[in-house]
């Protein structure tokens, strides 16, 4: 429940902010979007309240809550660095590395989670950060892009979203 109410959350502040930049031409959607995005999270901060406030429930939750998706992630990491050879080289060793290192690190951190709450939480939210940096230099790397130059980052949102780019290199190669 905990991760499509954060989602949901984050949903609301993207409402707020597309009325704030008037992305609705008519008053009445922008009334619209804004009482969605202000319900949305009204919604979710509410339900999350509820799980996480009842009495059994500690902090140490959350920490545990976000190592069960980071398994995946880290997982993701080293099958994607070892079975798929368009990407360059550094970055699939690079993901790999990083995917052991995930795993890794959720392991001591569910360890310490009960000594050391702030060091688990921190550990974890900055290897997703990092596995999100090296996936997306291995993606632009299938096109010959680097992430050195920062407006190649907005790349990696539409060949992760779009299927129709794969579609195209196929029909190119043919």
């Amino acid at each position: 429940m905990v991760f499509p109410f954060f989602a949901l959350f984050l949903q609301g502040f993207y409402c707020i902010y597309k009325v704030a930049r008037k992305k609705y031409k008519t008053v009445g959607a922008r009334v619209i979007r804004l009482v969605l995005g202000i319900f949305y999270i009204t919604l979710s901060s509410f339900i999350i309240w509820l799980v996480f406030s009842h009495p059994t429930i500690t902090l140490s939750y959350i920490v545990y809550f976000l190592s069960i998706p980071m398994v995946f992630i880290g997982l993701a990491a080293i099958f994607k660095g070892f079975m798929i050879e368009v990407y360059s080289p550094f970055y699939r060793k690079a993901n790999i590395l990083i995917g052991f290192a995930t795993l890794i690190v959720i392991i001591i951190a569910l360890y310490i989670v009960e000594l050391n709450f702030l060091l688990s939480l921190t550990s974890l939210i900055l290897l997703l950060a990092l596995n999100g940096i090296m996936r997306s230099g291995l993606y632009l790397s299938e096109f010959g892009l680097s992430l050195r130059d920062m407006k190649n980052f907005k790349y990696v949102f539409y060949i992760m979203d779009n299927f129709i780019i794969y579609n195209l290199e196929e029909d190119y190669n043919r």
